[in-house]
């Protein structure tokens, strides 16, 4: 098989850009858990907001445009598959929880249990405002959720590799390994960046944020010397970054990204003492 890896993000900004890539191909492989009910809203059975309602997401607005894009591509044609097994496991685990039962695939099971305890002590050192022990508890976090990374593009490559034919594979920005491990088992792969893309013919240089770029060093078992002063950059990012989802306009086409760019510039010149300073003058 064939499948063309199209990196993004859940912006707004972007969702032309990924329907025109969408457009050349017959199969859409989706980042996300199955849910038949997505399918019901293609047949009418249930209303766009209906289904919505059924999600848990932090882009509203994204998620609604997204949804009806995939309406448009379904109503041409398109064969659109929901394909995320690692969030399919974790979704059972969940669901058996509430149940007051134990179980569900063992490997998820013990990597979201490493990653809950390594964020609950990051919520802590961050309450306590202390920058050096916040600093060691972002790099043990990042290292965990490198791990939780490699698992579910390894369990992703798995399942799509039993498709048939050229498909095209929606894919978050930091699902780096999802190509290499298609690769590894047989199927030709292609890859594009829309961030990458868009800024490249705007002019400017894409890169990840540093919290992305700590978690990337990880996932492909990279020494990182740097990586306090990587994870201190992290905390100013994610300090200074726009958290309301900004939509588009006249004045500005690429809210979003302009604004990591610039971010990511500001951070990736500051020291360590410079990152300590600012978060305390940020959160004092």
């Amino acid at each position: 098989m064939k499948a063309y890896v199209l990196f993004t993000s859940h912006r707004v900004e972007f969702l032309e850009h990924f329907e025109s890539e969408a457009m050349k191909y017959d199969v859409i492989v989706l980042e996300e858990p199955k849910n038949d009910r997505l399918f019901e809203y293609f047949d009418g059975k249930i209303t766009r907001d209906e289904y919505v309602k059924s999600l848990d997401t932090s882009f509203p607005h994204y998620t609604l445009l997204h949804l009806e894009l995939l309406r448009r591509l379904h109503k041409k044609g398109k064969k659109i598959l929901q394909i995320e097994p690692y969030l399919e496991k974790l979704n059972k685990i969940y669901e058996l929880i509430e149940k007051g039962e134990v179980g569900g695939d063992p490997v998820v099971r013990e990597v979201e249990r490493k990653v809950t305890r390594a964020w609950i002590e990051y919520q802590e050192a961050f309450m306590k405002k202390d920058f050096d022990e916040l600093v060691e508890k972002t790099i043990e976090y990042t290292k965990v959720d490198a791990e939780r990374f490699k698992v579910r593009d390894e369990m992703r490559a798995e399942k799509i590799v039993e498709l048939d034919g050229e498909v095209l594979v929606e894919a978050g920005q930091i699902h780096i390994l999802l190509p290499i491990f298609l690769m590894e088992r047989g199927c030709e792969v292609l890859t594009k960046s829309i961030p990458n893309e868009i800024a490249k013919n705007l002019g400017y240089e894409w890169s990840f944020n540093p919290g992305s770029e700590l978690t990337k060093k990880y996932m492909l078992n990279e020494d990182v010397k740097d990586e306090k002063l990587i994870a201190a950059r992290a905390l100013i990012y994610i300090s200074m970054i726009s958290k309301k989802e900004i939509l588009p306009s006249e004045k500005e086409k690429y809210p979003h990204l302009m604004d990591e760019i610039k971010v990511v510039s500001f951070v990736n010149k500051l020291n360590y003492n410079d990152c300590k300073k600012l978060f305390e003058k940020i959160w004092h």
